[in-house]
């Protein structure tokens, strides 16, 4: 629906009210509510583009690992970081678990995405609960380019000081943001952010920079008793290596949906990625 003005008055009568009666309607259409109910619990989501949609409509099974993760570890009055939180179905489902004496911290600088995850946080009722942060998180605090793959709200594959994607593919950005970045220790140490129980990274192949931002923070007595981190291609082995040097275990691992299906017919399953759940080896 396009208006047509010369940005001094309102479209002449009668058409203004049928044009801005008409686009409102359209709005309110293509941004759907839905909302998830599983074992007794309620989950809220705003919609924007049929990215949105998707990823909400099949919320339970396309990472359906990720979500048994949430539901048996995370208890009552815990910390959860969600590093990658795209619109904030993880963080509802956290921020749940948690209840009204834990914290979830919610990282997502894709500026759309960001938008939309404040909206789930306000629809669900998870203010008090959830800390949205629209910063970016790296090995290092500083002010580091963004890489907008997309635009559109829902989408992923945005890299923080890289052109390359998650699969090691080069693409144009659609927007280059300068976007502050920190350190996980600097705001623990620095800034007042709770210890985490437990984390969920999942930044399209920066995950090893940001676990090196958190090194100090991995050697605490009291350090995370769970880390779900996406394996991609880029940094896969290097990952492994670092979670073990500082004192952590691969204890589980799992596919998307569509990796699952792919290993069904054959495909090798080093070629796909996967998140794969850590625990400190003393446990």
């Amino acid at each position: 629906m396009k208006i047509v003005t010369d940005g001094r008055r309102w479209p002449p009568s009668p058409w203004r009210k049928i044009q801005i009666g008409f686009a409102r309607w359209a709005r309110d259409a293509l941004r759907p509510d839905v909302e998830i109910q599983a074992e007794g619990k309620t989950y809220r989501f705003q919609c924007e583009g049929k990215r949105d949609l998707r990823r909400c409509m099949s919320a339970l099974v396309k990472e359906a690992g990720t979500c048994a993760w949430i539901v048996s570890e995370v208890r009552p009055g815990e910390v959860f970081y969600d590093i990658g939180a795209n619109i904030g179905l993880y963080t509802v489902m956290a921020a749940q678990q948690v209840g009204a004496e834990g914290r979830v911290y919610a990282f997502e600088p894709h500026g759309a995405n960001f938008a939309r995850l404040v909206d789930n946080i306000a629809v669900n009722d998870l203010a008090g609960i959830v800390s949205p942060c629209s910063f970016a998180l790296n090995d290092r605090s500083g002010l580091i380019p963004f890489n907008y793959i997309s635009l559109m709200t829902g989408t992923s594959n945005s890299q923080l000081g890289s052109l390359r994607d998650g699969e090691e593919q080069e693409f144009r950005p659609a927007l280059s943001e300068p976007k502050a970045a920190m350190a996980v220790d600097d705001l623990i140490d620095g800034q007042g952010f709770r210890m985490p129980h437990h984390v969920k990274l999942d930044v399209d192949g920066n995950e090893l920079l940001i676990l090196r931002g958190m090194t100090r923070t991995l050697m605490r007595a009291d350090k995370p008793r769970s880390i779900q981190i996406e394996m991609n291609l880029r940094g896969k082995a290097e990952t492994l290596d670092f979670m073990s040097r500082h004192g952590y275990r691969l204890a589980d691992r799992h596919y998307t949906r569509s990796g699952l299906k792919k290993i069904a017919v054959g495909g090798d399953p080093e070629a796909y990625a996967y998140n794969a759940i850590f625990h400190p080896q003393s446990a």
